[in-house]
């Protein structure tokens, strides 16, 4: 009797060759890779903060706090900042701003420089729309830079806040 030729399945080879395939695929890749670094990719970019979270974590290592007290009117508020030092002692600032931005809506943020008032620096920004709005602290003294983000919410027209 003549011996049974035993069939080959070819699905395992198949599998075998497209394995082999992939693995080849990424050693190419990762040569590719390593031979040409992206610099943007190269960078530690955790390291890389926006500036107003800088200014935020620089103040409080500073030992800066804002005070923000906000009396409404139609159309706006007049605020009130006051600053401190770590010892709790008024701190002398070239310069104070205040930053309006609308979360919701683009479009009506603005800044406005307010004006040194004894120990406490003071000035009107207009509010346009009800809801809320973030007011952005920014003081600066020399070449130190801190900020501090505040929520605000107009309920009405007529300006009353909270």
């Amino acid at each position: 009797m003549k011996a049974e030729r035993r069939r080959r399945e070819p699905w395992p080879i198949v599998l075998a060759a497209l394995l082999l395939f992939m693995v080849g695929a990424s050693l190419g890749f990762l040569r590719l890779a390593t031979d040409h670094p992206d610099p943007v990719v190269g960078r530690d970019a955790s390291r890389e903060l926006p500036d107003p979270v800088r200014a935020a974590r620089r103040g409080r290592a500073l030992g800066w706090s804002f005070a923000l007290e906000a009396a409404p009117h139609a159309g706006g508020a007049d605020v009130r900042v006051a600053l401190r030092d770590a010892s709790g002692a008024p701190l002398p600032a070239d310069r104070v701003s205040v930053r309006r931005e609308r979360p919701a809506e683009g479009g009506l943020d603005g800044e406005i420089a307010l004006a040194a008032a004894g120990e406490a620096w003071t000035g009107a920004i207009e509010l346009p729309r009800a809801g809320r709005w973030h007011l952005v602290v920014r003081a600066e003294r020399g070449a130190e830079v801190a900020e501090r983000s505040f929520a605000v919410w107009v309920d009405d027209a007529t300006g009353s806040a909270r």
